[in-house]
């Protein structure tokens, strides 16, 4: 597979971003090589680390996001775990899920009878489900782990494609890893959608530089065929995300602090906001009940019609 190497003068300008993190300044922009739509400049490697600060993960021990929240993604894991199962032949196997993060999707399908793996970046990020799960996970890219060749049943990428650079090698991986027909379940922000073209730099989704490639059902398509997987489904609803992505988005778009709503709602040891509370703080959470009233059917609407902030797609290698 040959890899496009975003040239500059190859790229068109969409808009500027700028790191609701650190403040620094970036660009969004849409390469003409390839099709994809970039954060540009991509921070080098040695440099990532300021934008995934300790604090981006949470404690081990403690919750990242309010209970409420956590409960609902358990609940939702588990039937994302069920969908993979079907996909794959109907019963328990092995699945790896690259970027595991906490391990509750992990969990869902241990639960289920799977032999889980996970990969992460750090010890740090991957801490919660090594050390209070008990989940086994490599650290390190995917493609420097050296996994054997078709060892897995299922792999899952649940919001981190959009992280990496080169989505096509990470793709080809997989599908080196997966046995025939093995199924692979892919969740990205959606570019494509009517809210992330309205709120443009105050799309919650948009997480620039942490999310370093933009994806469209197009060009999600697109690198799920290069790399030879047929799509099975889907989907432009995932209910941990959307209605909260509406409300945020909003918020950001009417000139509140970006992503206060958000940093309000961590955990205590996961607050990432430089200002700390204050009016912008104040004013997202009385903002957040009507506007979370408004986002129920807008977001049904928009899932239904395959317009969602969020597309979920489930795939099988050919």
């Amino acid at each position: 597979m040959t890899r496009c190497h975003h040239a500059l003068e190859r790229t068109e300008l969409l808009f500027p971003a700028r790191d609701y993190v650190t403040g620094d300044s970036f660009e969004i922009r849409r390469c003409g090589g390839c099709g994809l739509t970039l954060t540009w400049p991509p921070p080098p490697p040695s440099e990532m680390g300021r934008y995934y600060p300790d604090a981006y993960y949470g404690d081990a021990g403690e919750k990242r996001f309010v209970g409420p929240v956590e409960r609902m993604q358990r609940a939702l894991y588990g039937s994302r775990a069920r969908r993979v199962e079907a996909a794959a032949g109907g019963s328990p196997g092995r699945v790896l899920d690259v970027g595991c993060g906490r391990g509750f999707l992990l969990d869902a399908f241990r639960r289920r009878g799977w032999t889980v793996e996970g990969t992460e970046m750090s010890a740090a990020s991957s801490a919660h489900a090594r050390e209070v799960l008990g989940i086994p996970v490599h650290i390190g890219a995917l493609e420097s782990l050296a996994l054997p060749a078709g060892s897995f049943d299922a792999v899952t990428l649940w919001h981190v494609l959009e992280h990496v650079t080169d989505p096509g090698s990470l793709l080809g991986e997989i599908g080196r890893l997966l046995r025939p027909g093995g199924a692979l379940l892919v969740s990205v922000p959606n570019f494509g959608s009517p809210e992330a073209r309205l709120a443009g730099p105050g799309w919650f989704h948009l997480d620039a530089p942490r999310h370093l490639v933009h994806f469209t059902p197009e060009s999600l398509g697109a690198c799920l065929s290069r790399a030879g997987f047929e799509t099975l489904e889907s989907r432009f609803f995932a209910p941990e995300f959307d209605s909260f992505s509406f409300v945020q988005s909003t918020l950001n778009r009417i000139g509140l602090r970006q992503n206060a709503l958000y940093d309000t709602l961590r955990g205590r040891a996961a607050k990432l906001g430089a200002e700390g509370g204050g009016a912008s703080a104040v004013a997202s959470v009385l903002l957040a009940a009507p506007l979370g009233i408004l986002s129920l059917p807008a977001t049904l609407a928009t899932g239904l019609a395959g317009a969602g902030s969020t597309l979920t797609v489930l795939a099988r290698r050919q």
